[in-house]
């Protein structure tokens, strides 16, 4: 089989792309998800966007912690170190264990907090089930990062694409069953989501399980006679890895509740942040799968002690992602009428209303979209080189320094329109892609060492 040369526009490619089609995978399988809850009932589909946001984001950290295992992995395999590869796919999979135990202990906190949200009752009760459900099992999602960082720390970022689109297929599959009762089973609705996505779950993981113990790995990687804890490796990826899960968890926790907030400013108000936010995805998805592809090139490159084919990398992903994301950029500059009737037809009551607010919305996010870009990609190289703690520093100051707070004030305290809110996640947006790209530059992720 052809090499690609390193650091090469292919190389960031073969990588990325199915991190991106898998990313692309799970927003339709999200979209479907909440299809067909809004065919079962419109108490299902409201149910389900808060709570599923809410068991994301308490297993955001611990997603963060075990995905980081492919860092590890990337750099032992780049210095032929077989057996420490396998080590740190254990440490990582004890990491995950000792993560899905937590996790399903702060399910009372997560329903305490559902609680005081204080919905209507019949989507609170319906709340408390779907997050409770999801929040128990989530260890299978978080074992999944660890057991596919085998591979795609390797550079096999194929596998877990397959792997994740079986379950995703299975997902979709057991969404229609059993949230409305099919092949003779009863109709559990939002239940029946909830069910879906953790058989899913547990399907991915013993996928992975069988083909890392295929003949070849147990040959190659001794993955069974390595079973087991060491502490080395075990102390050095919780360093790593806990800033980078914390920063995670700042990130997804500060947009949860800038989401939560603006659904106090008025209900059109929160219909026009919605459709902005059912654009940006469009862009955000393909950035974070190249963002795979760049974290795993640079720890590669950065156990291998190459720097300078780090920096090749990083330019070869502006050239992908820049592109990418200023083409979208301008279709939602100059086609904005065009997305607008797509979510607001004509006969949508309020329309000229919702109209009016969403238009300025949708020019913003063609700014947004290319700050978020500088951030993911700058960001994520500064990870694979390791140097998370910025990356937490940078989420902890900005998103709860100036984002929600900035956000409160201009809803709560100075009553303001929804167009200062998105301005203002604008500028943060803006302000962080600029601290990563600074630190970039600055040079100092150079000389820090993960592996030894």
């Amino acid at each position: 089989m052809k090499r690609n040369k390193p650091a090469s526009l292919a190389e960031l490619w073969t990588l990325s792309y199915p991190l991106i089609v898998l990313m692309g995978a799970q927003m339709v399988m999200q979209f479907v998800d909440r299809m067909f809850l809004a065919w079962h009932s419109p108490e299902t589909l409201a149910a389900c966007v808060p709570a599923g946001l809410l068991a994301l984001t308490f297993a955001s950290l611990f997603m963060g912690l075990a995905g980081y295992t492919s860092v590890f992995i990337s750099q032992f395999y780049a210095k032929k170190k077989n057996a420490s590869v396998t080590l740190s796919l254990w440490q990582g999979i004890w990491l995950s264990l000792i993560s899905a135990g937590i996790l399903a202990a702060l399910t009372p906190l997560g329903r305490w907090l559902i609680i005081s949200f204080n919905h209507a009752a019949p989507v609170q009760r319906l709340e408390l089930s779907y997050f409770t459900i999801l929040n128990i099992f989530g260890g299978f999602a978080v074992t999944n990062n660890a057991l596919g960082s085998f591979f795609s720390g390797r550079g096999n970022t194929k596998v877990p694409m397959y792997t994740a689109l079986a379950g995703i297929g299975l997902n979709i599959a057991l969404d229609y069953v059993l949230i409305f009762g099919k092949l003779g089973l009863p109709a559990w609705g939002i239940h029946g989501a909830a069910w879906a996505t953790v058989i899913s779950s547990a399907c991915s993981t013993l996928i992975f399980g069988i083909l890392i113990g295929t003949r070849k790995n147990r040959y190659t990687f001794k993955i069974s006679r390595l079973a087991g804890f060491y502490k080395p490796i075990f102390v050095q990826m919780v360093r790593f890895g806990v800033p980078n899960g914390f920063g995670f968890l700042m990130d997804v926790l500060s947009f949860t509740l800038f989401t939560f907030m603006i659904g106090n400013i008025d209900t059109l108000s929160l219909q026009a942040s919605n459709i902005v936010m059912s654009m940006q995805p469009v862009v955000f998805m393909v950035i974070l799968g190249l963002g795979g592809g760049i974290q795993i090139l640079v720890s590669k490159y950065q156990g291998l002690k190459r720097p300078d084919l780090s920096v090749q990398v990083v330019k070869k992903a502006c050239l992908l992602g820049y592109s990418y994301a200023l083409a979208i950029s301008i279709l939602f500059f100059f086609g904005a009428p065009f997305f607008l009737h797509l979510f607001i037809p004509a006969d949508t009551p309020n329309a000229a209303q919702v109209t009016a607010l969403t238009l300025p919305l949708i020019k913003l996010v063609s700014c947004f979209v290319l700050m978020d870009a500088t951030y993911l990609i700058f960001g994520d190289a500064l990870r694979g080189a390791g140097d998370t703690k910025f990356y937490m520093y940078v989420m902890i100051v900005c998103a709860w320094g100036l984002l929600v707070p900035g956000t409160w004030l201009i809803i709560y305290v100075w009553h303001l329109s929804v167009f200062w809110v998105w301005s203002w996640l604008t500028f943060y947006a803006g302000l962080t892609a600029l601290l990563m790209l600074a630190r970039f530059l600055q040079g100092k992720w150079k000389t820090l060492e993960i592996t030894k």
